[in-house]
């Protein structure tokens, strides 16, 4: 890098710009990004010589964090970059001696202990993924990014706190989900994964040549046979879903044991582990040099590894800006998802209404008859039987409260008089 770069931060505490304050003390802060599976984090080092944050400037946990990163003069003389972090939630607080040393650590989601800590029982039923995450957002203020597919559950048991509880349930079924901004997002990979790279990293861009590849067969499946019970009789059924034929060459099929409300639950939930586990195939890690636009959930193309050279998906991401920048990148190879889609069931043919008219011979079903087809009209009880309609809801001055005007033609029924509408057929 050049020596004219410099990244600096900017931090506010409960709403209160900290930077001056802070300047003489300020050792570095790191910003850990990750695209699903937890919360971002902010960890803010500071030198702790005179005492002052173990006595009058001893925070509170709970404080509202802000941070952002600034990048000065980085691709070129005069051009700046900012990186917002986002609001987080002071957790954790630590002291340690030789140096004296304030560290203290923050979290992107709530403060709430219900959140994180506190167990919830809860049974839901016939709702959705989405659904679910709203009711959890709406309890903690969090607004909702939801931009994954439409997944309907029967039935199913919550014994965990809210966050575990939702982090478990988005990847049981494929989706990635992290707090952010005091916001939960959640989304599916598969469309992320297809968006177009950020950046191309070559062998070049990871600082002095500090980075690790792993390439494995192991853990890399073309699809999985589910096995599961239905709900309605407890029979176990099997099914397939692959990216190829099952007995097909080549083929390396996981062996999966689950509950499951139907045939589409379990298909979710088959292809959710395949692309977990498949996620661990081709992987990189190292430290590169700084780049705003490298962060959680984005893509970057690898250039120059040889074959495992493509397009990776960004897991985590760690700015760490202190006496000098340093980026650490974790990344996987994007491989070839299997995605489920439920097949669209047909709709049925509405079955057009009957229209009655004067004159047609019906059966009456027996109830009520009204003295005028007008509302609040005396009514009396009639046995059902055949009948004639001697007026419909065409007739002049009809009232339409009861609109059929009917006649007993035996002697089986003894109606004569107004009826409403579907006493009849």
């Amino acid at each position: 890098m050049s020596d004219a770069r410099k990244a600096t931060t900017t931090l506010q505490f409960n709403g209160k710009n900290v930077d001056t304050s802070l300047k003489e003390y300020l050792e570095s802060v790191t910003y850990t990004d990750v695209a699903s599976g937890s919360s971002d984090t902010l960890a803010i080092s500071l030198q702790n010589i005179d005492e002052k944050w173990m006595k009058g400037w001893y925070p509170k946990k709970g404080d509202v964090v802000k941070g952002g990163i600034k990048f000065l003069d980085w691709d070129q003389e005069g051009q700046d970059k900012k990186l917002s972090c986002g609001s987080f939630t002071l957790d954790e607080i630590k002291f340690s001696g030789n140096p004296m040393t304030a560290s203290f650590s923050c979290v992107s989601s709530p403060a709430s202990e219900s959140f994180k800590i506190r167990e919830r029982t809860k049974t839901w039923k016939n709702v959705t993924i989405q659904g679910i995450a709203k009711e959890i957002a709406k309890r903690y203020s969090l607004k909702l990014s939801y931009s994954g597919p439409s997944i309907k559950i029967k039935s199913l048991e919550q014994s965990q706190p809210d966050i575990q509880f939702l982090y478990s349930l988005c990847e049981s079924y494929g989706l990635s989900m992290k707090v952010y901004k005091n916001k939960i997002v959640i989304y599916d990979q598969t469309t992320m994964e297809k968006k177009k790279a950020v950046r191309t990293l070559k062998m070049t861009d990871f600082v002095d040549n500090d980075w690790e590849l792993t390439d494995s067969l192991y853990g890399v499946y073309t699809g999985a046979r589910i096995s599961y019970k239905s709900s309605k009789d407890s029979k176990e059924i099997s099914a397939y879903t692959g990216l190829k034929a099952e007995k097909a060459k080549g083929s390396r099929v996981l062996k999966i044991n689950e509950t499951a409300d139907s045939v589409s639950d379990a298909y979710y939930k088959a292809a959710a582990k395949v692309n977990k586990s498949n996620e661990s195939a081709t992987t990189i890690s190292g430290s590169i040099w700084p780049d705003p636009k490298i962060c959680a959930g984005v893509t970057v193309t690898i250039s120059g590894f040889g074959r495992v050279d493509g397009k990776y998906f960004v897991d985590k991401s760690t700015l760490d800006v202190g006496s000098g920048t340093k980026q650490k990148i974790e990344i996987h190879k994007c491989q070839k998802r299997l995605v489920y889609k439920p097949k669209k069931q047909k709709a049925k043919a509405a079955v057009a209404k009957k229209q009655y008219k004067k004159g047609d011979i019906v059966n009456f079903h027996g109830g009520k008859y009204y003295i005028s087809s007008y509302a609040g009209a005396k009514g009396y009880s009639a046995r059902a039987g055949q009948a004639k309609i001697t007026l419909d809801k065409t007739c002049k001055g009809n009232g339409g409260a009861h609109p059929y005007h009917l006649v007993h033609t035996n002697s089986a029924s003894n109606v004569y008089g107004w009826v409403d509408e579907g006493t009849f057929d």
